[in-house]
This record gives C-alpha cells, structure tokens and sequence, in this order.
C-alpha cells in the first residue's frame, strides 16, 4: 500500500505523531510573514511605563540641565545620548524615550549648557548657519587654563 503524499491529511492522533499538514504550515508561514512585513513589534504591548525628569548635573564649569527617563519601577542599565549640533530638544527626548521603553536608565544632556538652557534651538530644520547672530549659542566655550584643581 503506497501513501498518497498529495493529501493534506494529518496522520492518526492514535499514533503519537506530531506532524503539521502542508496547509497548517503554509497558514503559519503567512501569517508570520504577514506580521513581520506590517512590523509589529513582538515587545509593543509589554511597553515599560516610563518616569521623565529634567535634571541638573553638577559640573566644574557649572550646573549642567539634562533629561532623565527612566521605566518607573526598577534599576537599568544606563544610556548616555549625546545630542547633535541642535542639543537637547523634543526630539532628541523622543529618541530616549524609545530607548529607556526598552529597560534602558537614559540620561540626553545639554552641551550648551554654559551658554543656555534647553532648547537652545526653536527649529533646527530652519535653521541658518550663513548668519553669525544665529551662530552665536553654539560658539565654543572660552578655554581653561588646566590644572590639577580644575580635576
């Protein structure tokens, strides 16, 4: 007796096999590909409830404002994001958030802070660097003599 491989038939349940039919394996094998091509992420609905907070570091040139987001209960490992040429804006508190959502402690600081307080920038994307006026908050900040005090 010769089996007829052109069925899609799952063997007897009495015999103990584990065999998937050649449907069941092609309905799982779409919708798998379904869900990767619309890009669900698998993690979405475990999202970690975040804490977000402006915080100030204590520098040798002076207080220093950041972001820190954090997931709300628990310790993480830590993220230092350090900004583009526009600093810390809303987009760069976007971009840490994606991360701590993923168990990340992320501290975004501003690198102008000797000059002024975040956002430095109300629109990078229009922003003009033809224009020495506008140029002015990202001018390097004055050198310091060093010394062994200043560590």
């Amino acid at each position: 007796m010769e089996a007829d491989v052109s069925e899609d038939v799952k063997p007897n349940e009495a015999t103990q096999e584990t065999a998937v039919s050649r449907r069941e394996f092609a309905a799982v094998s779409l919708a798998a590909g379904l869900a990767a091509v619309a890009g669900a992420p698998a993690g979405e609905a475990a999202e970690l409830p975040l804490t977000e907070a402006d915080v100030m570091v204590k520098t040798p040139d002076g207080n220093c404002d950041a972001a820190f987001i954090h997931p709300t209960i628990g310790t993480y490992p830590g993220v230092l994001i350090w900004p583009d040429a526009f600093g810390l804006r809303p987009a760069m508190r976007q971009f840490a958030k994606r991360i701590a959502s993923e168990g990340y402690a992320v501290l975004v600081p501003n690198p102008f802070y000797r000059t002024a307080k975040a956002p430095v920038f109300d629109n990078p994307s229009a922003f003009d660097f033809t224009k020495e006026e506008r140029r002015s908050p990202i001018a390097p900040a004055p050198a310091r003599p060093f010394t062994a005090a200043a560590w």
